[in-house]
């Protein structure tokens, strides 16, 4: 009998193992079903018409070609097969001066800024620029891509930045503004880079979250929001140094606004992030948060760093430089 206790005791060790293990499985699969949305509250493709936001810049020559039409992008169904290496490699800048495109053989109903708030990234810029590009050419969309770089080595403060980056944009009249953290790719071709009538979280399913959206008020990643509700709103509080928060505290003042996050389809709203080093986290979000927004924090602040921040045109991106 006494030669078999080993075997029992090796099949009871065995068996309790699998049981743990499936015990963590099943809670591993809950914890993925649970956290964040994947079929979010969105416009289906069939009234995306009704919503999207088509102002041009006035600055625009109207020249003898028709209209730009946008039905063929957004209601034709894509896969995702926008691979980086085969948009960045071999990449040439025809039609792109100064970091803007214009559409040649039509009128374009469509224009919009790109901000792209930026520190010590070059790796990434160096993917980004052109692949947005090589992307953005195919939707004929007037567009103009301006990175704001922050130049001392204070916490990094994106509110502060694009508030600067938007000065800009609106002093050179455009009707709609898109932030764009520097580390997300589109991959569907049917994503049309264009503001809707309400403000448009644009990045609903990325991949680090599983294509997942996190929670349902953010604004984080791309954003697109016309130039007026920009101004509405006041754009974005300065008061938040190091990562996190100023995605949050723009949702906040969206909400004060009345004006709700629209949403497309999560087939036409997938990113992919590069990989990078986080910032260093704000350890006053949470309590910044709490408070809520401030008067006289925000896009007309008069601690602005400058009314407009000086800007330096390469042939694929306006830059501006800040210091905070």
């Amino acid at each position: 009998m006494r030669k078999w206790l080993p075997l029992k005791r090796l099949q009871q060790v065995y068996f309790k193992v699998f049981i743990a293990f499936i015990l963590g499985l099943i809670a591993l699969i809950q914890f993925f079903a649970c956290y964040g949305y994947y079929n979010y509250e969105c416009i289906p493709r069939s009234e995306i018409e009704k919503h999207i936001y088509l102002h041009a810049n006035p600055n625009l020559v109207k020249r003898a070609n028709p209209d730009c039409r946008y039905e063929d992008i957004y209601q034709k169904y894509y896969p995702d097969d926008w691979e980086i290496n085969g948009h960045v490699d071999g990449f040439l800048p025809h039609g792109i001066a100064n970091g803007s495109f214009i559409p040649k053989d039509c009128n374009p109903l469509i224009s919009v800024a790109i901000l792209v708030t930026y520190r010590k990234r070059q790796k990434q810029l160096d993917i980004f620029i052109p692949y947005i590009h090589n992307f953005l050419r195919k939707q004929n969309i007037h567009y103009k891509i301006y990175v704001i770089e922050q130049q001392d080595d204070k916490p990094f403060n994106k509110g502060l930045l694009y508030n600067a980056g938007a000065r800009r944009a609106l002093e050179e009249r455009f009707p709609c503004l898109i932030l764009h953290d520097v580390d997300l790719l589109p991959v569907n071709a049917a994503n049309i880079y264009a503001c809707l009538r309400l403000p448009r979280h644009m990045s609903a399913s990325i991949d680090k979250f599983r294509l997942n959206l996190p929670y349902e008020s953010l604004t984080g990643g791309v954003l697109a929001i016309r130039a007026d509700h920009f101004r509405q709103i006041d754009g974005f509080s300065n008061r938040f140094q190091g990562w996190g928060g100023e995605d949050d505290d723009l949702a906040l003042r969206l909400r004060h606004a009345a004006l709700d996050i629209l949403r497309l389809p999560p087939e036409m709203s997938r990113y992919r992030m590069l990989v990078h080093r986080q910032e260093r986290k704000n350890a006053a979000r949470h309590r910044l948060l709490e408070t809520g927004p401030e008067p006289r924090d925000g896009f007309r602040a008069p601690d602005h760093p400058a009314p407009l921040a000086p800007v330096t045109h390469t042939r694929l991106y306006a830059l501006i430089r800040v210091r905070t």
